[in-house]
């Protein structure tokens, strides 16, 4: 079953980080990608998203509207699909993802194609 690993964090934070800091969270996730491989996971993707700022909200009926759109400061930030056998180890692998201070991780099940 393949689940969503949807990362959610607040940009002034991730934007506060050093050059190192930055460097050091994207090797966690290297890591975490490999650590999954190894223990059967199917990673089908990862990645991290560029800035709130850089996004467009595109409706099929009108122009396309420039981000950011959430409320507040929390943003998405990042994303994996996995393949696991159930919620309770997509929900585990979610809790061993490298972690920025006051993130917090949408673990949401795929609809098959």
């Amino acid at each position: 079953m393949d689940f969503l690993l949807l990362i959610h964090g607040d940009e002034m934070l991730w934007d506060a980080f050093s050059d190192a800091e930055r460097e050091r969270m994207a090797e966690g996730h290297r890591q975490f990608g490999r650590a999954m491989v190894e223990s059967g996971v199917i990673v089908k993707y990862g990645a991290g998203l560029t800035r709130s700022r850089t996004a467009k909200l595109v409706r099929p009926d009108g122009p396309a509207i420039p981000g950011p759109y959430a409320v507040g400061r929390e943003q998405i930030g990042g994303l994996w699909i996995i393949e696991v056998r159930s919620a309770e180890e997509a929900e585990a692998w979610a809790r061993k993802m490298p972690y920025a201070p006051g993130d917090i991780v949408e673990v949401r099940p795929c609809d098959p194609p």
